[in-house]
C-alpha cells in the first residue's frame, strides 16, 4: 500500500453543502429566537467550524440549548437539505485520478455515518476510500486539527510528511496547517482565494475539476515527481 495520502474535507470540497448547511443553521437559530443573516453564519463557520454557535448565543443559553439546537439542526438538514446536495464538478474524476497516481485517500468529516455514506454513494467512490472519519470518531466540539489527525491514524501513517489535505473551508485549512500538513484550497465551497491562502493553503483552485485539469501545476504533481 502507498505511504502518501490525500485527506479530503467533504463539505464544500467534494460536495456542495456549505450554503445548505448554513441555511439549516439559520432556521434552527430562528427557532431559538435568533434572527441571523446568512452571510454572518457562513463567516462564522469559516472561522469556527461547528463550534460557531457560541458566537450567537449568550453563555448561559449556549450551555442550556446548544446540544438541543444542534440536534434540531441535524434533523432539519437531513430532512430538508440533504436531498438537495450535489457533488462538485470533477469530484469523482479527481478521486479516480489520485488513486491511479498511487495516493491513499481519506475523508475527514464530523458528519454522522449515514450522511457520509450518502455522500460517498453520491460520488460513487466507495472502493476508492481507504479511511474516513465521522462523528463516531470525532465529535463537533473537537479542535479542527484533530479531525485530519484521526484520519492519519486510521490510514496507519506515522506522520504528515507525505500527506496533503484538500479543503474548501478556511477553518479546516488552518487545522491541517496547525497539524503540520500542507493544504490545497478549493474556492467552490464559497470562500475566496484570499480567505484560503490567509488560512495557510499553499495553492488554491476552483473546483475539483479545475484541480484535475491543472493537476500538472499543482503540489500533487510536484510530490509525484519527487517520489518518482
Amino acid at each position: 500500500m502507498p505511504d502518501k495520502a490525500i485527506i479530503f474535507e467533504v463539505d464544500g470540497t467534494l460536495v456542495d453543502t456549505h450554503v445548505l448547511r448554513a441555511r439549516a443553521w439559520q432556521e434552527a437559530l430562528a427557532r431559538y429566537g435568533r434572527q441571523v443573516r446568512l452571510p454572518r453564519i457562513l463567516a462564522q463557520m469559516a472561522r469556527n467550524g461547528d463550534r460557531f454557535l457560541s458566537v450567537f448565543l449568550p453563555e448561559d443559553e449556549y450551555e442550556r440549548y446548544a446540544e438541543e439546537l444542534a440536534s434540531f439542526h441535524r434533523a432539519l438538514f437531513h430532512e430538508e437539505y440533504l436531498p438537495r446536495v450535489r457533488a462538485f464538478a470533477g469530484a469523482t474524476e479527481l478521486l479516480v485520478h489520485l488513486r491511479e497516481q498511487g495516493w491513499m485517500i481519506a475523508l475527514a468529516s464530523t458528519a454522522d455515518p449515514d450522511e457520509l455514506e450518502h455522500y460517498i454513494e453520491l460520488l460513487g467512490v466507495e472502493e476508492l476510500i481507504d479511511a474516513s472519519t465521522t462523528d463516531a470518531e470525532v465529535d463537533h466540539t473537537r479542535l479542527n486539527e484533530e479531525i485530519p489527525a484521526e484520519a492519519i491514524r486510521l490510514l496507519g501513517l506515522d506522520g504528515t510528511d507525505d500527506t496533503l489535505t484538500i479543503a474548501g473551508l478556511p477553518y479546516d485549512v488552518e487545522g491541517s496547517v496547525r497539524l503540520g500538513m500542507r493544504s490545497i484550497g478549493l474556492v467552490c465551497g464559497g470562500y475566496s482565494d484570499e480567505d484560503l491562502r490567509s488560512a495557510g493553503a499553499l495553492a488554491v483552485f476552483g473546483t475539483p475539476a479545475d484541480l484535475l485539469t491543472r493537476y500538472s501545476e499543482s503540489p500533487l504533481a510536484v510530490d509525484a515527481d519527487v517520489d518518482g
